[in-house]
């Protein structure tokens, strides 16, 4: 399989377009809230830095997995086209759960309504390891 038929497999579809647009929302949501003061052109490009950064991110991963995959026996190895595909993609959900989870921590009002819940139960969980 090339290349751009393994892409076309891997972030195709309805679901893998609507994770990398959540990731997408989520780099907005961090810089409007992060840059607050600064105009809209400036939180439009530091979003557009955590987006690409997502992406350089997935492809460090697929290059890894790549060189990982030569550990395994030659007949049941998956072409390196899919093992780079995949890593992109878990690179970007990876990237994006970090700025998520980031964001709800250092942020205040990060997931707007949802925040209160998020703070209720961090507070549990350090309470847990006091």
């Amino acid at each position: 399989m090339s290349m751009e038929s393994e892409f076309k497999a891997r972030f195709g579809g309805f679901w893998n377009s609507l994770v990398i647009l959540l990731v997408i929302i989520i780099c907005l949501r961090f810089s409007s809230l992060e840059l607050a003061e600064e105009d809209l052109g400036t939180r439009v490009l530091c979003s557009l830095h955590l987006f690409l950064s997502c992406i350089g991110a997935g492809i460090v991963l697929g290059i890894l997995r790549i060189f990982l995959s030569f550990s395994n026996d030659t007949y049941t190895r998956a072409p390196a086209s899919a093992n780079f595909t995949s890593g992109v993609r878990y690179g970007v959900v990876a990237g994006g759960v970090l700025i998520l989870i980031v964001g709800m921590l250092q942020l205040d009002n990060f997931l707007g309504p949802l925040q209160p819940v998020v703070d209720a139960l961090f507070g549990k969980l350090y309470a847990l390891f006091e």
